[in-house]
């Protein structure tokens, strides 16, 4: 990536580039992580429904937030990388 990252006030810093898209990367493998968790749990949560013969509206609303965070991310992280290039 080049050091052209464009704030809303100017541009970078010297040297403040680097760190904030080191920062940004992080940020989004820790989200990717925390949206395979997720999926994990909603898997699980739909799997003790089914095996309860409880209803499965609660692992329903699990999956479908996990989906919608999923995407949010996907969305961001092509964004933040659009705007940084």
């Amino acid at each position: 990536m080049n050091n052209a990252f464009v704030l809303a006030i100017g541009t970078c810093p010297p040297g403040a580039c680097p760190k904030i898209n080191t920062i940004g990367s992080w940020i989004t493998w820790l989200a990717a992580w925390a949206a395979g968790v997720a999926f994990v749990i909603s898997g699980a949560i739909l799997c003790w429904a089914y095996f309860s013969g409880h209803g499965s509206s609660r692992a329903m609303k699990a999956l479908g937030g996990a989906c919608a965070g999923s995407i949010l991310i996907s969305a961001a992280s092509t964004l933040a990388n659009s705007l940084i290039s």
